[in-house]
C-alpha cells in the first residue's frame, strides 16, 4: 500500500512566499482602487456647486467701466472656479487699450479677484471733432468729447486714420511725440499747452502762460525740453508777464527770449 504523502512542488517555504506575493498584489490592487475612488470623489467635489463663481471683485478701475471688464473676461454664469484659467483671463483683459497691467486671482471657494492698473492720458490729439487720449507708451487709449484744458494738445499730425488701441504710425512725428511723452511723465512736467509737429524741422510748442517756444528739429529734443523746464521754473514766474513771448531753443545751450 502506497503511502499518501502531500506533496509541495515548491516546498513549504515556496508556498508561503507565493501566498505573500498574492497578498501583496491584492493589497496593491486595493490601494489603487482606493486611490481611484479618492480621485473620483475629489473630482466630483471640485465640480460641485460649492465652487461655482459667485463673486467677481474688481479693483483699480478709474476710467474703465465694470461692463467693459466683464465683457472682456467673458465668464459665463454658473462657471466653475477651477475651469477658468487666471492667466487666460489676464490676457483677455490686457487687450483693452486702457489696461496697463492686470492680475487675476482665485479666492476659494467662489470668488475671483481682478486687479487692474490703468494707463492714463498725458496728451490729447484733436480728431474729427473729438479728442484722442494718448498714453505714456504712445498708444491711443480712449476718446473724449470735450477739451477742458487739463492736458496739452498735439497738433500737426498728417491726416489719416487713428484708432484707439493703436500707436501713431507716422515715424518721424511719432518719435518727436515719444520724446515729449517722456518729458510729460517727469515730475514736475513742463507746462505745455500745445505741441505742434506739422513741420518736423521746426517744432513749436506753447506753454500755458502764452510763451511760444521754437525747438527746431528733433535733435537734442530731450535736452531742449529739460532746458525749458529749468527756464520756466526759475525765470518765467518772476519775469514774464501775461503777454508772453518767443523762446528760441533751437540751440539748447543758447536760449534766447524775446517778449511779444
Amino acid at each position: 500500500m502506497e503511502n499518501s504523502v502531500r506533496k509541495f512542488p515548491l516546498g513549504r517555504h515556496g508556498l508561503i512566499a507565493e501566498r505573500k506575493a498574492e497578498g501583496k498584489i491584492k493589497n496593491k490592487l486595493g490601494f489603487v482602487f482606493l486611490l481611484l475612488l479618492a480621485n473620483l470623489s475629489l473630482l466630483l467635489f471640485l465640480r460641485s456647486p460649492f465652487f461655482t463663481i459667485g463673486e467677481l471683485s474688481l479693483q483699480g478701475l478709474d476710467k474703465l467701466s465694470t461692463d467693459e471688464v466683464h465683457l472682456a473676461l467673458g465668464i459665463r454664469e454658473g462657471a466653475n472656479i477651477w475651469k477658468i484659467s487666471p492667466l487666460e483671463l489676464q490676457e483677455r483683459i490686457s487687450v483693452l487699450p486702457r489696461v496697463d497691467e492686470a492680475e487675476v486671482e482665485r479666492v476659494l471657494p467662489d470668488k475671483l479677484l481682478v486687479s487692474i492698473r490703468e494707463k492714463y492720458a498725458l496728451a490729447l490729439i484733436p480728431y474729427h471733432g473729438y479728442y484722442l487720449e494718448l498714453a505714456g507708451d504712445g498708444s491711443l487709449i480712449g476718446i473724449r468729447n470735450n477739451y477742458a484744458g487739463e492736458l496739452p494738445l498735439i497738433n500737426g499730425l498728417p491726416r489719416g486714420q487713428l484708432n484707439v488701441g493703436s500707436n501713431i504710425k507716422e515715424q518721424s512725428r511719432g518719435k518727436i511725440i515719444t520724446a515729449f511723452l517722456s518729458a510729460l511723465k517727469s515730475v514736475p512736467p513742463p507746462p505745455l499747452a500745445e505741441i505742434n509737429v506739422e513741420n518736423p524741422e521746426q517744432i513749436i510748442i506753447y506753454t500755458w502762460d502764452g510763451t511760444e517756444v521754437w525747438l527746431g528739429d528733433k535733435k537734442n529734443l530731450s535736452k531742449k525740453i529739460e532746458v525749458l523746464k529749468g527756464i520756466h521754473a526759475h525765470y518765467f514766474p518772476l519775469s514774464v508777464d501775461a503777454a508772453g513771448g518767443h523762446l528760441d531753443l533751437r540751440v539748447a545751450e543758447s536760449p534766447v527770449f524775446r517778449p511779444f
